[in-house]
Formats: C-alpha cells, structure tokens, sequence
C-alpha cells in the first residue's frame, strides 16, 4: 500500500460482494468447466507453428542466453534490504530477471516440449513458496507485510500469481503434481483468501478496489485470471467475475468521456494493456457475450493510443509519462485486430505491424492474445486513423496541434489545462511544448526515477515533478499548488485552469487559460496564457502571460529543453537537434527581462532558460515566439 492510500471500511452491515442475482447471472453465462485464454502447450497443431516464427526463435534464444547467467532469486534477505535507503532497484531488477527468466523458459517448453527447462522452472516456483510475502517492498510502507501481520494484495503479488497461473495453465500435467498443489495453495492463501474475505466482510477492503487508475485494472484482471483457471467451483468462478463487472466501473471512471486519460502514454500502454486482457478474458469466457470493448466509452478508450501520437513515434510526456516512449502497437491497434465476434471482420487498413515488438513490455496474455485471439495471428494490421490538424479534449482542457499535411516544415505542439490532482499529477497546468520534424525542442520533462520521495508528501520537492520544472511561470516566488511538501491521494484539484477562450481554424489554433487558481498568491488578481499555433508559413506558436497583482511583485517565465541551445547577439535562443532547430524570442513592454539558465539535478537533468524581470511588476505582459529555423519536410 502506498502513501496516501488506506484501505476501506463500510458501515457494518455493508460490502462490496456481487448480489445473488448477478452471480447466477454470470454462471450462466460460463462455460462448465475452468477457462484460460492460452492454449495447452501438448496442443501441438496450435503451437507448431510457431516454433520457426520470430516469436518462438527469440523464445528460444532468451531461454538459452537467461539460463546461462548466473541464477537471481528474489529472497527473503533481498526484500529486507529493499526497504533501506530510498531504492526500489534492489528489488525492481532482480523481479525483472526472474520474471523475464520464467516466461522465457515456459514459452520455450511450449514451443519445443523436450522437458530442458522443466526442472528449472519447478525450482523457480518453489522458491517463492519461502517467501514471506509477494507484495513489492514499494507497496508495504509500513512493513506489515514483510512482519507477517497482512496479506495486501498489490501490483507485484497479483502479477506474480497471474503468471503462476499462467505457467500452470500452460505447462499442466507436465509440472509434478506437488508443484501444481503448492502453486493452488499459495494463491489460495496470498490471493483469493484474503481478498474474499475483505470484499464480504466491508472491512479493511484493499483500497485499490475503488481507485480509478492502472491498479484497480491490474489487480482485477490478476485475480480473475487466476479464478477462472484455478477455481474448480462454478459458482465461485461466477463470483469472482461478477465482482469484476461491478468493480471495473471504477477504472471507467479514470478515462475522460473524451477517452482522455490524464496518467499519459506509458500508464495507458501498462494499465490499458491490463484492461483490453481482462475484457477478453471476460469475453472469450462468456463466449463473447459480454464485450466492454463494444461500449462507447471503452471505444474510445481504446482510441487513446492512436490519437496521441504529435508526429510519427512521439508523444506526449505530461504526468508520469516516459521521456522517451516507444507505443506498443498490438495495444494502439487492437481494435482492427481482434477475434470480437464480428460475422465479417473487416479490417480499416492493410499496413503490416508486428504485434511481438518490445516483448519485454508484454505480459503473458498479451503475447497469448496475438498469437490465439486475433483474426490472422500471423497478420496484424494498423488501424486507420488520418491524424487530423488537431485534437483537442475539452474535459481536461488538452490540445494537440498538428501542421497541415503537405507543411513544408512540420512544426507541431501541445498545450494542457485541468487541474493538479489527477493521478500521477505533476504541478504543470498551462505545460506547452514544440516539436519540429518528429523531435522536442520544448519540452514537458516526464517522469523521474521513482524513489520513496516520489510518492510520499515531499513527491513536489522534486523538480521533475513540480512547476519550477516545467515552462509555467513562477509568480511572485512561488510554484503552483500543490507545494513542495503537501501531495497525499487526491489532494490538488483545487489548484485548476478555466479555459476562456478557444478557437480552432485551418490557419491558426488559439486556446486561452486562465491559471489564477493554480498559485497561492495573495496579491495575484489575474493570470492568464494564451497558446496561439499558427499553420501558416513555416508554422509559429506563440505564448502570452499576462499577470495582474494588487502590489508589484516579481515575475519570471521559463521553457524546459533536453535540445543543444545558445544565445544570440539579439537575446533570442536557438534550440538544435540534430538537422531540427527552432528560434525563441522572449520580450515585454512592462520592462527589461534578465535571462538565467540552469540545469535541474534530478534523476533526469534537463535545462531549465528563464526569463525574470528586473523590478517587481504591478501588470505586465510577456510575449514568447517560436519559430522553426531549419528542418523542412523534404
């Protein structure tokens, strides 16, 4: 359990367990027998196949090339020390190599049943029968778990039993029947026991059940993986399956009607990947009569990942996001691939993608679902989608702008409002950034390397995390709400932009924010951000503040760049990767501007440019341009 989130109790009398009706509803709707969506590795006319593909030739190296090194195991001394200092990587890495070493291996026995990895496989199991608890050392802030006192369940104990499962499944008869048993009873005991127990009872209910980011879907779709394969009991697999219907409604609520998600790119690529798995669990289990993908809300979830995409392969980095972020394609394009019980699946375009791309990123199930669950699991094919000039969500005040198709440069940008107390929030309403020829020149920095600070109340004491780091201003001395030392769960919304104006045209793209709200200021009266795109030309984005305060007071404005940059003789910047470059001039008639510079030293070290003025200001306006230098699209 991390900082900030505490577990529920309902009022006696109360839970969270399905009604009657509803689980004889979903018995109904299963099959009579346990489900899992791969298929048994002794069904060889189903797995010969792809013993020469790709996929099973890197299954085959990487068993090789892991079971070579020399062996890591997650021990009980290892989660000791995984809660000293403020590190996750003690833990994070050796997870990561046993995690990695038990797909390869069963994937390679899958594909070629010669029992070479058999024994190995066993032992790696067994080891975590010893293990005190399965909860990442991350997740156990107080260290009940490790004392023994609770059984939570978190990302890391739900995704150790799903693939637990998931190598039961695949490997069955061929793993000792002692194993088999002890995998049942530790998942028993860590899993379904405790969390039926907390659902039925309305007491100390995993607070994850009710949150509406990537851990309600995660460890939803880890205990209903593990249900219906392992639970023998009709009626207990229809139980856990009717929780879920009913619980997922939460993750629904993470996504804005718009199918915005405000966690970003990578927390959609790993929390949606979760979701798309569990809904075709659920609907592959009840021969395709419940399909969440079908309703319109979970449509355009499903959407996200396409419509995000700036330019070719870049993306947006607000939030948590990763700086450098590859899109998992099988996940953007799932929609124009699935078995979804269209009579006449009809694909919107023929463009080639291998779905087995970035492996380390996929879970079990996913490379299951490319390889058993899609309409020609050789064949995957993007989804048409024109990227239009703009994109713009109004529910969370998120607009992306895109040059015109034949732009002779490709100049785009991006401009966020909302407000500061979403998930994986970062202190950043009125964040814009600029991107020439597929590169960021102006950037919103992403996430950082997470340690214990990142989550607990210090989290804004990072500058990656609150608005020093990006390209907002800084008014009067202080940085936008939350401060440095007030994050908790859910604290922030009152910190928010309002949108004032818009208007959207095929020359010119304007968005108006209004950011008073998002500074603790006493003389502050007005502060607004005009974002303006201009399509014409070469491109141009334009930037204006303009402040009001009751008694002069200091102001600065900033950017944030990881790109080469100097100073010119006329006090404008010039920005560079590579063959891409853009001018910035920064300047106002309210008085004379200081430019500063320095570099962030944070686990990621971007350079901060600022512009101060040299006397506190009453009212003032400050003006930035962006201009492309070079890059035309030719």
């Amino acid at each position: 359990m991390g900082f900030g989130d505490h577990n529920i109790n309902l009022p006696t009398g109360e839970n969270f367990a399905p009604t009657t009706a509803k689980v004889r509803q979903m018995a109904a709707l299963l099959g009579p027998g346990t489900f899992h969506l791969g298929i048994p590795s002794h069904h060889r006319q189903q797995w010969d196949p792809w013993k020469e593909h790709p996929l099973g030739r890197h299954y085959f190296a990487s068993a090789r090339a892991l079971t070579a090194l020399p062996p890591v195991r997650i021990t009980n001394d290892l989660i000791a020390q995984s809660y000293q200092g403020d590190s996750r990587a003690v833990y994070t890495e050796t997870a990561k190599s046993v995690r990695e070493r038990l797909i390869a291996m069963t994937f390679a026995e899958c594909l070629e049943p010669s029992g070479e990895y058999l024994a190995r496989i066993e032992a790696e199991l067994g080891a975590f029968q010893d293990l005190i608890t399965w909860v990442h050392p991350a997740h156990d802030d107080s260290g009940g778990n490790f004392r023994g006192e609770t059984i939570e369940i978190d990302l890391g104990s739900g995704q150790w039993a799903a693939l637990f499962a998931d190598i039961d499944y695949l490997l069955g008869d061929r793993l000792k029947p002692a194993t088999r048993l002890m995998l049942r009873a530790e998942i028993e005991k860590r899993i379904f026991t405790p969390f039926r127990q907390r659902i039925e009872s309305g007491q100390d209910i995993y607070w994850w059940v009710t949150c509406t980011h990537n851990w309600n879907t995660v460890c939803l779709n880890c205990i209903l993986a593990c249900a219906l394969h392992l639970k023998e009991d009709q009626a207990e697999r229809a139980w856990y399956l009717a929780l879920v219907d009913d619980l997922i409604s939460y993750s629904n609520q993470g996504f804005e009607p718009s199918g915005f998600y405000t966690e970003g790119m990578s927390y959609w690529t790993y929390g949606f990947g979760n979701y798309v798995a569990l809904s075709e669990l659920v609907r592959a289990a009840t021969d395709g009569r419940i399909n969440w993908l079908k309703a319109p809300l979970q449509n355009k979830m499903a959407m996200y990942g396409v419509r995000m995409e700036l330019q070719d392969g870049l993306f947006p980095t607000f939030a948590d996001s990763q700086l450098i972020y590859e899109p998992v394609n099988w996940l953007n394009h799932w929609l124009n691939n699935c078995l979804d019980g269209e009579p006449e699946r009809i694909r919107s375009t023929a463009e080639e993608f291998n779905p087995f791309a970035q492996l380390e990123k996929q879970s079990v199930t996913a490379v299951l679902l490319n390889m058993f669950h899609t309409v020609d699991n050789q064949k995957a094919c993007k989804l048409q989608y024109d990227h239009p000039i703009r994109e713009w969500f109004d529910d969370v005040q998120f607009l992306i702008c895109r040059p015109r198709k034949d732009a002779p440069v490709k100049l785009a940008a991006t401009c966020k409002g909302g407000h500061n107390g979403v998930n994986h929030n970062h202190n950043d309403l009125g964040t814009f950034t600029v991107a020439l020829g597929g590169k960021y020149l102006l950037y919103d920095p992403g996430l950082e390397i997470y340690t214990n600070r990142t989550f607990s109340p210090n989290r804004y004491q990072g500058d990656l995390l609150n608005s020093f780091g990006h390209p907002v201003p800084v008014v009067a001395g202080e940085l936008q709400v939350p401060g440095k030392t007030e994050h908790r769960a859910g604290y922030g919304s009152h910190a928010y932009a309002t949108v004032q104006e818009t208007a959207f045209t095929d020359q010119r793209d304007l968005l108006v924010l209004d950011l008073t709200k998002a500074y603790r200021v006493d003389a502050l009266t007005r502060l607004v951000r005009t974002f303006v795109y201009d399509r014409t030309g070469e491109g141009r984005v334009e930037v204006r503040d303009e402040v009001v305060y009751s008694s002069p007071q200091s102001f600065e404005t900033a950017l944030i760049t990881y790109a080469e940059w100097t100073l010119d003789e006329d006090g404008s910047v010039i920005l560079s990767d590579g063959d891409a470059a853009i001018k910035v001039k920064v300047h106002s008639t309210a008085g004379d501007l200081t430019f500063t510079h320095c570099v962030l030293q944070e686990s990621a070290t971007p350079t901060r440019l600022a512009w101060h003025f040299n006397q506190p200001v009453a009212r003032a306006r400050v003006h930035i341009t962006v201009q492309p230098q070079c890059s035309r699209a030719d």
